[in-house]
């Protein structure tokens, strides 16, 4: 299910949003649109060597992935994870996807279940130029309320790849989004992911 306002998914949930109680729907929202153009990869070199051999974007996260799992008796586990990230380079367009998903769990005593996910790889295009992206560094981080509630948070630090031969491409995160919710009588569930970052195409010098 998806939520039309957050741009969210939600695995588990069937009625209402848990962050903004908008109604959700079956259908994934529409892919946002950009004002970018595409251009030719010599263009977009040229555009890279121009600004001193390196050229930097803003991007922002457009879609969230979320799923909640729990285990008996009194485990809670939360998963949120960048679906989808968007930017404009000097008029291109930049639109990334989540490709793999990453996760992993912990458990603390007594009975505090801390789970992460993160965007493991990416893919996507800058000015309809291919690019794919695997996560080099990952945050995780660990929250507990009294007394059995555990929260357990996550998100790509940064992600390193390439757009053609003579690109590199390294995403870093600036900015992470963050929620967490409980349910009776012991779940914690923890969210975490990549809101902001900035991409940054650098020429490679061994081409």
């Amino acid at each position: 299910m998806y939520c039309p306002n957050c741009r969210c998914e939600f695995v588990g949930w069937s009625r209402r949003c848990p962050v903004c109680e908008t109604p959700l729907v079956k259908a994934p929202p529409a892919p946002l649109q950009t004002t970018g153009e595409p251009i030719a990869y010599e263009a977009l070199v040229g555009l890279v060597k121009e600004n001193g051999g390196k050229k930097s974007v803003e991007v922002s996260t457009t879609d969230v992935g979320r799923e909640h799992r729990w285990s008996f008796l009194y485990f809670g586990y939360g998963f949120a994870w960048a679906k989808g990230m968007q930017g404009v380079l000097d008029s291109v367009s930049v639109a990334l996807r989540t490709t793999e998903v990453g996760m992993d769990k912990k458990r603390g005593f007594p009975y505090r279940g801390y789970r992460f996910a993160w965007a493991k790889g990416m893919a996507g295009h800058i000015g309809g130029n291919q690019v794919t992206l695997t996560a080099t560094e990952v945050v995780m981080e660990k929250e507990s309320d009294f007394p059995y509630q555990g929260f357990g948070y996550a998100w790509m630090k940064t992600m390193s790849g390439t757009c053609g031969q003579q690109l590199i491409v390294e995403l870093r995160t600036t900015d992470a989004g963050r929620d967490k919710r409980t349910r009776f009588l012991y779940r914690g569930y923890g969210f975490a992911w990549a809101s902001k970052g900035i991409l940054t195409l650098t020429l490679n010098q061994q081409v």
